[in-house]
């Protein structure tokens, strides 16, 4: 069975569970739950929202680290404090430390890669698997590679 974007379906529309036929013919398929604004799915896939929508370029070099990380520590602490037990206590905690290390050291006139190469991969392991903090661990690990190169 193929769903239409329209809601058009046969047996397992949108009314019940989808039936073993269902496959996906390509894009998103989303079973169970809504979605809403743009989605991108699968290896290599983007989104394009416009120009008229798209964010200002933030600052590169250590600040744009810094930015990152502090963007990436207020919402997890929002998170934690929003629904606790959203983020595994032992993650949080790690992926905090990690945080402020990295604030300590992209402040240094001369911060160090190595450091931050390492602070960086403890937030990601801590937190890609945290669906409402995933794009902000990307962008964390997007300005390290800026300052660095691949992380």
């Amino acid at each position: 069975m193929e769903q239409q974007a329209d809601g058009a379906s046969g047996a397992g529309g949108p009314d019940g569970p989808p039936s073993g036929g269902n496959r996906n013919t390509g894009g998103v398929q989303v079973v169970g739950s809504t979605v809403h604004g743009h989605v991108a799915g699968g290896q290599g896939a983007t989104v394009s929202i416009g120009a008229e929508a798209a964010a200002p370029a933030g600052p590169t070099g250590p600040e744009g680290l810094r930015t990152a990380a502090e963007s990436l520590r207020a919402a997890l602490a929002r998170l934690r404090a929003e629904q606790p037990g959203a983020v595994p206590e032992e993650d949080a905690e790690d992926a905090d430390a990690a945080l402020a290390g990295i604030l300590d050291e992209a402040a240094l006139d001369d911060p160090r890669e190595g450091p931050l190469r390492r602070r960086v991969r403890t937030v990601a392991d801590a937190l890609r698997t945290v669906a409402v903090l995933a794009a902000a661990v990307s962008g964390l690990e997007a300005a390290f590679a800026a300052l660095f190169g691949q992380i």
